[in-house]
């Protein structure tokens, strides 16, 4: 099993580096890469610090000059290289191979859209949440200066990536402290009372506008729906994404499911479906259209932490001894998700065909700034416009700095129309004009050109 983890992960890294641009060139990834390159600095956002470790590598080959796609394929290869760090982590020196293999089951069971949106605090801070779990678990006494060194360390980053961290944080402290009686002691309360006052913090003194328009925006929709939430559209969307692309969470649910009732787990049934329903009630209040697959798949995916941590911990062991064709089972599973992941490129790669599209008839328009109308453009091709401008500075680029070509797709362009005859701009969609000089013409070298309307 633990070989056949590192197996897993070694393939996710070929494939990240294969499809590097379909993940460095996406969205927030593409937009925060960008910005690296401009700035020069790693880029932090909404207090989310846990962000910075994936980056110091491309961050470092950028202080050298590396070429754009040498730095693409160390930002897409560096997010893998850092979940594959906290497996080995885990399985070798905390010895801990069950937690190893929930943190493959986060990147694989359900994982589609979500292996090619790499840019999320969340996933990072998640991971952490696992790996320190591990480093409980190490010594169940907790009575280790080096366990509370780690903790202290730990618990501010894991809190500070997202703030529903803290809802797989008391599911897993809970299902922990039914499992070891080890664990029913002070020390495990105060670590849980540290983590409690590490998100009060962040919840009270560092939520920023992104944080507080999604709240708003929860409370609006929980007005509105209340308390017929079985109308919801998301509840709908989601049973159909859990058929035809998210099998495996009600799959494992129901074998984790049928375990327990078997054994007359009563408590542990409870705690599995009270917080995989719950959860996904949330974020379903949030997103009632639930529109962009790949956006709600972010939140959706760490569902599998409900049920993973139930499998690997109780499920896994009894049925070991039953049958020892279990991990070939595993593995040709993840064979098939893993294949599945790779598939799914294609939804990627047709992004960027489209935008090479634009490109030859912005050349035929004499320029290398194009602008567009949302209503011109297919929509469920280009995904969400606003990441489009440096999606598409990135695949010109590539060719050499002086391709650097970009496109602009908006409803409306009037916060632009007293600059639109410049020749020497940038335009970002956040409504932001970046002169030529401004950008890293290592990278970017925009060369003298108007924006025209296709």
């Amino acid at each position: 099993m633990k070989k056949l983890g590192y197996a897993v992960w070694l393939v996710m890294l070929v494939m990240a580096i294969i499809f590097y641009k379909e993940r460095a060139f996406f969205l927030d990834a593409g937009f925060q890469l960008f910005n690296m390159i401009n700035e020069e600095r790693i880029q932090v956002y909404h207090y989310r610090f846990v962000t910075v470790l994936p980056q110091i590598l491309p961050f470092l080959l950028l202080k050298i000059n590396a070429p754009l796609w040498i730095l693409a394929i160390a930002y897409s290869a560096s997010y893998i290289l850092f979940f594959l760090l906290m497996y080995h982590i885990l399985v070798h020196y905390l010895k801990n191979i069950a937690l190893g293999w929930v943190l493959i089951f986060l990147f694989t069971l359900t994982s589609l859209d979500t292996f090619y949106h790499i840019q999320s605090e969340f996933y990072l801070g998640l991971a952490f949440l696992i790996l320190l779990f591990g480093v409980v678990l190490k010594n169940p006494a907790l009575n280790q200066k080096w366990q509370w060194a780690i903790i202290i360390i730990h618990l501010p980053t894991i809190a500070f990536s997202h703030k529903l961290t803290l809802i797989f944080f008391i599911f897993t402290w809970s299902f922990f402290w039914l499992s070891q009686k080890e664990l029913r002691q002070k020390n495990y309360f105060f670590f849980l009372f540290a983590f409690l006052i590490a998100t009060a913090i962040k919840s009270i003194y560092f939520t920023n506008w992104y944080e507080a328009a999604k709240q708003a925006d929860f409370k609006t929709n929980l007005e509105l729906y209340f308390p017929h939430f079985q109308t919801l559209p998301s509840n709908f969307v989601f049973l159909e994404r859990c058929i035809h692309y998210y099998y495996m969470l009600p799959i494992l649910l129901s074998v984790v499911t049928l375990f327990y009732i078997s054994r007359k787990n009563w408590i542990k049934t409870g705690l599995t479906w009270s917080f995989t329903i719950g959860f996904i009630l949330l974020y379903n209040i949030s997103d009632p259209g639930a529109m962009h697959r790949f956006y709600s798949e972010v939140t959706y995916l760490p569902l599998i932490i409900f049920v993973a941590i139930p499998f690997m911990f109780d499920v896994f062991p009894d049925l070991i001894k039953k049958t020892k064709w279990l991990p070939v089972v595993l593995g040709v599973l993840i064979c098939w998700r893993l294949i599945t992941i790779s598939a799914n490129h294609q939804l990627f790669e047709n992004n960027h065909i489209w935008i090479k599209q634009q490109f030859k008839k912005a050349e035929a328009l004499n320029t290398n700034r194009l602008i567009i109308k949302s209503e011109n453009t297919p929509q469920d091709t280009i995904i969400m416009e606003w990441g489009i401008p440096f999606t598409a500075m990135h695949l010109s680029a590539l060719s050499g700095p002086k391709n650097a070509k970009t496109i602009l797709i908006m409803q409306d362009f009037d916060w632009y129309s007293d600059k639109i005859n410049g020749d020497n701009l940038f335009f970002s969609p956040f409504h932001k004009a970046f002169r030529n000089e401004d950008l890293n013409n290592n990278y970017y070298d925009l060369i003298k050109g108007k924006y025209i309307e296709e």
